[in-house]
């Protein structure tokens, strides 16, 4: 992972509390594949190591993304279950329509 891009997730998550409750999921580096033949001929190894460490990255990357999708719908869930729950205090209370947004805002 690139120090840059590190950092930049560590300050999110100190930053803004939701930034913590979804993993963060970053892609593996995509292998660079030289145009040149010469070049292509020269590097050719290293391309090979880096198609196979970017494979080997990938499958936990999308499990990544599972995972952060999983939580979203959790998460959005749980906040309309506490949407449910307003309303019906709302209604308990006698405030449902004074708390109901307008639908024509003019």
């Amino acid at each position: 992972m690139k120090p840059e891009i590190a950092a930049a997730a560590i300050l999110l998550l100190f930053i803004h509390p939701a930034f913590a409750q979804a993993p963060l999921c970053i892609p593996p580096e995509e292998p660079f594949v030289p145009a040149d033949d010469a070049v292509f001929g020269e590097y050719g190894d290293l391309v090979a190591e880096d198609f196979e460490r970017y494979f080997s990255e990938v499958g936990p990357y999308i499990a990544c993304l599972d995972a952060a999708r999983q939580d979203a719908f959790d998460r959005a869930r749980e906040v309309s279950a506490q949407h449910e729950a307003f309303w019906k205090r709302a209604d308990e209370m006698g405030l449902k329509e004074e708390v109901a947004p307008d639908a024509d805002p003019e």
